[in-house]
């Protein structure tokens, strides 16, 4: 029975260190979150506080109707264009995307002149994973800009957004598993 309980515990023990390996959500823009900014200049200032890992989420944060987010490459970024899109045009908001692959990825917002206005992101990913905790804010530059709440209306929390991070739930997940595979020992 011991022998039994070994190998329980040990796929529980690799079970939660998979998942415990949770990729960090960044929240664009932060609180200002994805909507025209004040500054031109606003989310290239705050991409280039983050790092950005394989299997990263940006979590575009807007009104639906008011924005969108499109996948582009370089040229149409470069243009604000959405003619060259990759995948679809998101219209509903939020709108989480994995970031799937290495390199340098390009989003903007094809409504009216958002795009020519500054709402527009490139962020480089970077291989490996993420050290700080899933969906944990991410520290503020001091010399990112600090947009004034009356040019830059706020968002309300997104529905659901007390949900517990996926490294929580995983534990919990894992913990309940373990009481089971216990009882099953027994």
């Amino acid at each position: 029975m011991a022998k039994t309980w070994y190998y329980y515990s040990a796929a529980v023990a690799f079970l939660f260190l998979h998942c415990a390996a949770a990729q960090t959500v960044h929240v664009v823009g932060d609180t200002t979150r994805w909507i025209v900014p004040s500054d031109p200049n606003f989310y290239a200032t705050w991409a280039s506080s983050k790092t950005f890992h394989l299997n990263d989420v940006l979590s575009f944060e807007f009104t639906t109707g008011q924005h969108d987010v499109v996948e582009v490459p370089k040229e149409s970024y470069d243009s604000c264009s959405d003619d060259n899109k990759i995948g679809n045009t998101i219209e509903t908001g939020p709108y989480n995307h994995t970031l799937n692959k290495t390199g340098t990825h390009y989003f903007i917002c094809s409504v009216g002149q958002h795009c020519n206005n500054g709402q527009k992101l490139t962020v480089n990913v970077v291989s490996g994973s993420s050290s700080t905790p899933s969906n944990a804010p991410s520290p503020s530059s001091s010399s990112s800009p600090s947009p004034s709440s009356s040019s830059n209306p706020q968002l309300p929390p997104p529905p659901g957004s007390a949900a517990p991070p996926p490294a929580l739930a995983a534990g919990s997940f894992l913990i309940t598993l373990s009481f089971v595979l216990g009882k099953l020992a027994l």
